[in-house]
């Protein structure tokens, strides 16, 4: 048995619409696929500890990050700064936004007393909530985050 053949060989240009197509398509897959890098070349490794010492009350848009490196530098969100521009900031942040959000996100090798003295600054720029970003362990049962007992209110049990 015999089939009759109906292929033709068209000769001519290659459409140039398809081949954009295909190269957007392509382009939309890598862009979409690659990893996201929210603050280069500012490597912290924080502390990794349990869900449940966590503090409730994530930072939103109403939060500054204060970065401490492993090699003791300092960002302000996300400018290099030192103690003394760092304090300014936290003064001129504090005086804009009253009630604003202090997130320090430190390196688990620097020492405590920076953390103190970083404390120390929010303190004394009228910042009354300071936050210690951590990391949480993995594969723990998920616990209700700890709130911090809130003014003439007793801690419920």
């Amino acid at each position: 048995m015999r089939f009759k053949r109906n292929l033709q060989i068209v000769e001519g240009r290659i459409g140039a619409v398809p081949l954009v197509n295909v190269a957007l398509l392509a382009g939309l897959f890598f862009i979409l696929s690659s990893s996201y890098v929210f603050q280069p070349g500012i490597n912290v490794e924080m502390l990794n500890l349990p869900v449940s010492t966590m503090v409730a009350g994530a930072p939103e848009h109403n939060a500054v990050m204060v970065t401490v490196t492993r090699d003791d530098l300092l960002f302000f969100n996300d400018e290099r700064v030192d103690l003394e521009k760092l304090k300014a900031g936290l003064d001129e942040t504090a005086r804009r936004f009253p009630g604003i959000r202090v997130v320090v996100k430190s390196d688990q090798r620097v020492s405590y007393e920076r953390l103190v003295q970083i404390l120390d600054l929010a303190k004394a720029a009228g910042v009354h909530h300071v936050l210690l970003a951590t990391r949480p362990l993995l594969n723990q049962p998920a616990t209700p985050p700890l709130r911090p007992p809130s003014a003439g209110l007793a801690p419920q049990p």
